[in-house]
């Protein structure tokens, strides 16, 4: 534990430096720095979290575009049946990526928040050691998940020996991608632009990588290196963009000295249990995304597979913006958990709002534009899920109602209740895809996506009201009590 000295003393100039205090000297660029820093803290925290919403959707924007040319590369040179296959490998990949991976940004936020608040840059740099321990510790156990997934179910899904041998590498070649800590650290201090051109890498480099890989006529395992390639390039590009923001604002070597893994447990009460409840939250919302794809090419085909992957990553166009309204507003969420409640409602009701008039507009684009974009990625061989892209994406946007919620209750220190009602969730969703993908086919895979994404919003909702009401009534008799004293 003791190598992590010189890593959490590092980062901890970056935490210093980046707007916890003002950097020193008369140039003009570091006056620049000062005006941006105040012009900042002086925003609302809705405007905050749209303003990195933005920077978040330039770089998913970006990355979406991308994405779907890629895609379509992949689909029209392999064809259906060989881009099934790799759909699948695909799928079991990321999904074992986003099962073991600890969301470390979202535990760095959460206890960073109150350290910078308190000035406590010391503790802070620690939290940053353990979520860089985190990180590297699910990455090898994720490692020993992808292996042995691969020789359980490789068989089920119609894989010969050499496509087992390429999903297992895959699989283990993303977990060098997990990037955590230094996203983290971007978040916190309100980087979201430096978070936005460095995810742009990953969107590109994939691009490129299939361009190679089509212009070469290259197979399955050609565009299995590119999408890894990509990760690794990605997960460099975001480091560097953390250690540039250390050395352009740090003024001066903080010491780190003290407990390190002892010390964040005594000092961060409940980040043990905080880093495992939004790990089993996120592992089980990333993995739903992951899931259809598996269950269909298991229960139907490859070429279904293949289908659906499409329809999913066209409806995932709307997935994108609410990655980023989460993810931007949950540090505003966080800042406003320290002093009270009824902000954070306030908050949450206008992105709610939003979200919801953003969801309609989104189905109505893809009622009347869906066959189109379905036919430009993946030809017409791929017509046939256009009533399965409707359905994704209604479900997409019930989705994106709840987009506040959940962070709402995590900046709350609830994360263990959205694991619950996550767990609940995924139980019936896990049923009830098998048993309509059974009976329905493929449609039936996107209408228990439907039924699982009102369900979810709706028991988030739940929970997120009955907090705010016990939190009310708990001001309500302090205030009492202090007026009667």
């Amino acid at each position: 534990m003791q190598s992590c000295g010189s890593l959490s003393a590092r980062w901890l100039n970056a935490s210093v430096a980046i707007g916890c205090v003002e950097p020193a000297g008369p140039g003009h660029g570091e006056r620049d720095n000062r005006l941006t820093i105040k012009a900042r803290q002086g925003e609302g925290p809705v405007k905050r979290a749209i303003r990195n919403a933005g920077w978040l959707l330039a770089g998913k924007g970006v990355g979406g575009i991308f994405s779907l040319v890629y895609l379509a590369l992949a689909a029209r040179s392999l064809g259906a049946e060989p881009f099934g296959v790799f759909a699948l490998i695909l799928s079991y990949g990321q999904a074992v990526s986003n099962l073991a991976q600890f969301q470390s940004w979202q535990t760095l936020v959460r206890y960073g928040a109150v350290h910078v608040a308190a000035g406590q840059h010391d503790k802070l740099g620690r939290v940053i050691c353990f979520t860089a321990l985190l990180d590297l510790g699910a990455a090898s156990t994720g490692a020993v998940l992808g292996v042995a997934g691969v020789y359980l179910i490789g068989a089920q899904f119609g894989w010969s020996d050499s496509e087992q041998t390429l999903a297992m590498l895959f699989s283990i070649s993303l977990l060098f991608g997990l990037r955590g800590t230094p996203t983290g650290i971007l978040r916190l201090f309100d980087r979201f632009d430096l978070a936005a051109y460095a995810e742009t890498v990953l969107p590109a480099m994939r691009l490129a990588g299939a361009l190679v890989a089509w212009m070469t006529g290259a197979s399955i395992l050609g565009y299995l290196v590119a999408w890894s390639l990509a990760e690794l390039v990605t997960t460099a590009a975001i480091w560097w963009a953390s250690l540039r923001e250390v050395s352009r604002r740090s003024t001066g070597r903080v010491s780190a000295k003290g407990p390190r893994l002892r010390g964040v447990v005594q000092e961060n009460p409940d980040i043990w249990k905080f880093a495992w409840a939004t790990n089993f939250t996120t592992s089980l919302s990333l993995v739903w995304k992951q899931f259809p794809v598996l269950a269909v090419g298991w229960a139907l085909d490859s070429v279904a597979a293949g289908g659906l992957k499409i329809a999913t990553q066209l409806a995932g166009a709307l997935h994108k913006p609410t990655l980023a309204l989460a993810r931007s507003v949950y540090p505003e969420l966080a800042k406003l958990a320290v002093t009270g409640h009824e902000e954070v409602r306030q908050v949450v009701a206008r992105a709610t709002v939003a979200a919801g008039l953003a969801g309609l507009l989104a189905v109505g684009i893809i009622v009347a534009f869906g066959q189109f974009a379905l036919q430009l990625v993946g030809g017409d061989a791929y017509l046939f899920v256009y009533s399965v892209l409707i359905v994704l994406t209604i479900a997409a946007a019930f989705e994106l109602c709840g987009v506040a919620i959940e962070p709402a209750l995590v900046a709350f220190g609830r994360p263990g209740r959205v694991l619950m009602v996550r767990m609940i969730v995924a139980a019936i969703y896990v049923a009830l895809l098998i048993w309509m993908v059974q009976a329905l086919g493929l449609i039936g895979a996107a209408w228990a996506t439907v039924c699982s994404s009102v369900m979810l919003v709706a028991g988030l909702y739940a929970v997120f009201r009955r907090e705010v009401g016990v939190s009310s009534n708990r001001t309500a008799m302090t205030d009492r009590t202090d007026s009667v004293s």
